[in-house]
């Protein structure tokens, strides 16, 4: 158990971390305005400019000669010192008071030697700049009153007189803040989703599959451009990906191939026939698998029937692009004859549903469709079923129960691991043997392990917009809550990036 809850870098695909902050890139933009915006105000409110007059003195011994430059150099450091603790003492209060009608005088005083010179710099820095001049000019003027207290035996010169500030001696560089701010918010926020992302649980890497997953890896189909004209990325053309079609890659097609071969050879024993496709959410590209399967087991010169038997969305008949003659829910009611439309371009005999249906679930669980089945059973050497995702529907279990075999379909870095597990368990519940699991839409870095030698996967989805779920997933699996052993791993499919 230890060895399936411990992180393992492995388990992180860096493709999939730079997807989600591109999806999330207006919310890291906000992140970093938000901060910008409170930098700004922060300088605002906070910040208070400081003026600094300053003058210089040069320091001598009265009565000195050029022979005592070293005394001068020496009294420097003493003298400096001496003026601050002057400064602040009660002498220089009551000059303020005397001549400014204050208390203390308004600014700070600080006294420093020129290095290696008996030059001695003052510097009154307040909150104006005519306080800071007045301050300082008041120091100056009066600092013979006060040195016979002070400074006994020896000479301030001034060399250079004090001016008015014009500008203030602490500087804010507003823009320069608000770039640090913004840099900073958005950073953050880039950190709080990479920790989301790495918390979520999904699986982003077949080493993932293998070790998080109850569910052993069927096979592998790597992402595939649908649009790959700039007029159909401009327009954002959402045109199905079939095998069929001559702008599919070449990659993608023997992928396709080498699961419907691995399909059709699991399928011989005790001529098993009905093949379920399913996935635990939606956008997870189960209903473009179903349809390159079904498409790919055609190619073996073989009678495959595909139905769409998802009567929530319906999607089979806009990959195709073909409206049906007859829905799937009227020939389940018994309103329409059991006659499947075949498509002579693709090969493959098809029932499509295209309306929505509130009674989905009943229709599904009903004789009828059983019966269905059965006939197409002795039609058809292969019978591929398209179902809604488990997660919002509870249409699959009955699903589950009529057919043969089960696939399910898990995209990459979707799906949490947990609640992929609790479907893992539910199909492995049903009548219908649980192949695998196809891992799909892959993306990878060069030279992953889920690279191989080609780059290739594909997305399609549509969207369901309901605001319920079925009761399976979010929880631990059995796996996890029990410290079970690692789903057996299945020969990987020779991949492509």
């Amino acid at each position: 158990m230890e060895e399936h809850q411990m992180f393992r870098l492995a388990d992180l695909n860096p493709v999939c971390l730079l997807r989600r902050l591109g999806r999330e890139l207006l919310l890291i933009i906000a992140a970093g305005l938000i901060a910008a915006m409170l930098a700004m105000t922060a300088v605002q409110t906070l910040y208070k400019p400081e003026y600094t007059a300053s003058a210089t003195m040069a320091v001598s011994v009265k009565s000195g000669s050029y022979s005592s430059v070293a005394s001068n150099l020496s009294l420097s450091s003493e003298i400096a010192d001496t003026f601050t603790r002057l400064f602040e003492s009660n002498l220089f209060s009551g000059v303020a008071r005397s001549q400014l009608g204050v208390s203390s005088l308004p600014g700070t005083l600080r006294a420093s030697v020129i290095p290696e010179t008996n030059l001695l710099t003052l510097k009154v820095t307040a909150e104006s700049p005519a306080d800071a001049f007045q301050t300082l000019n008041i120091l100056l003027e009066n600092y013979d009153t006060v040195s016979e207290y002070a400074f006994r035996n020896v000479l301030l010169k001034e060399l250079d007189s004090p001016r008015v500030p014009t500008a203030p001696s602490n500087p804010v560089d507003r823009v320069h803040a608000v770039k640090v701010a913004f840099a900073a918010g958005a950073g953050v926020m880039v950190l709080l989703l990479l920790g989301i992302s790495v918390l979520s649980d999904t699986v982003q890497t077949t080493a993932a599959v293998q070790r998080k997953l109850d569910v052993k890896l069927f096979g592998t189909l790597h992402h595939e451009e649908k649009n790959k004209s700039l007029r159909g990325k401009l327009k954002r053309i959402n045109r199905g990906l079939l095998i069929t079609m001559p702008v599919t890659g070449f990659h993608f097609t023997e992928e396709v191939y080498r699961l419907g071969t691995k399909l059709q050879y699991a399928a011989q024993k005790n001529g098993r026939k009905v093949i379920l496709v399913t996935s635990v959410l939606e956008n997870e590209g189960k209903s473009t698998v179903t349809a390159n399967l079904a498409l790919a087991l055609a190619q073996g010169n073989k009678k495959v029937l595909l139905i769409d038997a998802d009567m929530h969305k319906a999607a089979q008949y806009k990959l195709f692009q073909h409206e049906p003659a007859r829905e799937l829910a009227d020939i389940i009611r018994g309103k329409e004859a059991y006659e499947p439309e075949y498509l002579e371009k693709e090969g493959i005999y098809t029932l499509f549903s295209t309306n929505a249906s509130d009674s989905a679930a009943e229709l599904i669980a009903s004789g009828s469709m059983a019966g269905l089945l059965e006939k197409a059973r002795k039609e058809m050497d292969y019978i591929i079923i398209d179902s809604p995702p488990i997660a919002l529907f509870s249409d699959v279990e009955a699903l589950a129960d009529l057919a043969d075999l089960s696939l399910l379909v898990v995209r990459q870095d979707s799906a949490p691991a947990g609640q992929i597990n609790d479907t893992a368990d539910m199909l492995n519940g049903c009548k219908a043997e649980l192949l695998g699991c196809v891992f799909n839409d892959v993306r990878s870095m060069p030279f992953s392990n889920d690279h191989h030698s080609y780059g290739y996967g594909y997305g399609y989805g549509h969207g369901y917009g309901y605001g319920y779920g079925y009761g399976y997933g979010y929880g631990q699996s059995r796996k996890h809550q029990h410290g079970g052993k690692p789903a057996e791993q299945a020969e990987e499919s020779h991949g492509r990036s």
